[in-house]
């Protein structure tokens, strides 16, 4: 209503505060009504949801991860790499997150409780896409970072279902792991099984080859036979040498037709002949010349190479595939069962109390809003209306100069 100068009543920045008490004392019959039926109607749907229950079980990694038991001591003796590349470390929940939320799991859950049916997604244009959504919804997967452990807890509203489904999950990470881990480590002990053969032939290739050698040369260790055969070399020389200087001695004194200057003569001469069939290779301490020494030698060092070299390889290779073979042939744990699944005594959700609190305070807001709303509109209704019926002023015309 206009006041008599013609213009509408507005509502100050002062008195809005008071303005508004008024209104919602003036309704508060409306929103106290709105409120209550707005809480009753929350009570009667939420007594009318149905009860889920969730059950969980609890989940640790092995301990040692898969390098327990006979791995370990085997791991024990090998480089650090070696154990790395056969996971001797713990490893973390990723590889067993991924398995739970497989689509083959998901599926074989389905499958193994009619969830199609449970979930009434039967008349679905996708049953199974349908089914497996909400299969999702009610799985949790929680990984505790505090106490490491995995939990998996599935609601249904079948208790003794939703513990079976839970323990069915844990049995069947169980399984997948285990085929998973005997494919990895068949694969790998049939690669290092090659490795460890192409190893044992080329030792069996040395074998022969030093074979050759020894009856070649004659030579079994050349550094030991060399010190015996300088040692000789050096006895026969000075047993020369002596038996030289007592046949000038005797010679001088006696003349060479003396027997005894006679017998040392060639007692000298047998003495010499020793030493250098000696530095011709023909004593048996050392079969081989002064001048083949060089090449013996450096043969012998190929050969003691060769063989240094195959064996640091099997000392490597020989631990590995004895634990790739004991790998492939027991029996893989994914995660150690701290607890199974139990039916739940006591549902999990609906939170009744919680819905109806909620539903009672944002339809008592609502009331306050709606009531507080239209009150505004009836004070600045009038005001716009007259507004829009008051003419537009023309347009001042243009001036040109």
């Amino acid at each position: 209503m206009a006041t008599s100068n013609g213009t509408y009543p507005t509502l100050s920045n002062s008195s809005t505060f008071w303005w508004a008490v008024r209104t919602l004392l003036r309704r508060r019959i409306f929103i106290i009504g709105f409120t209550t039926v707005a809480a009753i109607a929350a009570v009667v749907i939420s007594l009318l949801l149905p009860n889920w229950y969730g059950a969980s079980a609890r989940l640790l990694m092995p301990e040692g991860g898969s390098g327990a038991g006979l791995g370990a001591a085997l791991l024990r003796n090998i480089s650090g790499a070696a154990a790395s590349l056969l996971g001797g470390g713990g490893g973390d929940y990723t590889r067993y997150m991924a398995l739970l939320t497989s689509r083959t799991l998901r599926e074989e859950v389905v499958q193994e409780f009619d969830l199609i049916a449970v979930y009434e997604n039967t008349d679905s244009e996708t049953p199974l896409e349908d089914t497996l959504k909400d299969l999702d919804g009610n799985t949790e997967l929680e990984v505790d970072i505090e106490y490491e452990f995995l939990s998996i807890t599935v609601f249904d509203k079948d208790p003794e279902r939703a513990a079976a489904m839970s323990n069915f999950m844990v049995d069947r990470l169980n399984e997948m792991n285990g085929r998973l881990s005997s494919q990895h480590a068949r694969v790998f002990r049939t690669s290092v099984e090659g490795r460890f053969n192409q190893a044992m032939a080329d030792l069996d290739s040395l074998k022969n080859r030093t074979r050759d050698f020894q009856a070649r040369y004659g030579v079994f260790d050349l550094e030991a036979q060399a010190s015996a055969f300088l040692e000789l070399v050096a006895q026969s020389r000075a047993e020369a040498i002596k038996l030289e200087i007592q046949h000038r001695g005797l010679l001088e004194q006696y003349g060479p037709d003396n027997p005894q200057v006679q017998l040392l003569g060639r007692m000298v001469e047998e003495a010499e002949r020793t030493y250098q069939a000696s530095l011709a290779g023909q004593e048996m301490v050392l079969p081989v010349s002064q001048a083949e020494v060089p090449q013996v030698n450096r043969e012998f060092m190929d050969l003691e190479q060769d063989r240094l070299i195959q064996e640091a390889v099997l000392e490597v290779i020989a631990p590995i595939y004895e634990q790739a073979k004991f790998e492939e042939a027991r029996e893989v744990t994914a995660v150690q069962i701290v607890d199974r699944a139990i039916p739940p005594a006591r549902k999990a959700r609906p939170a009744r109390g919680i819905i109806c609190i909620l539903t009672t305070l944002s339809a008592g807001l609502l009331a306050v809003i709606y009531v507080l709303g239209s009150a505004w509109w009836t004070v600045q209704a009038p005001m716009v209306a007259a507004h829009l019926r008051e003419p537009q002023p023309a347009p001042s015309p243009d001036v040109t100069v």
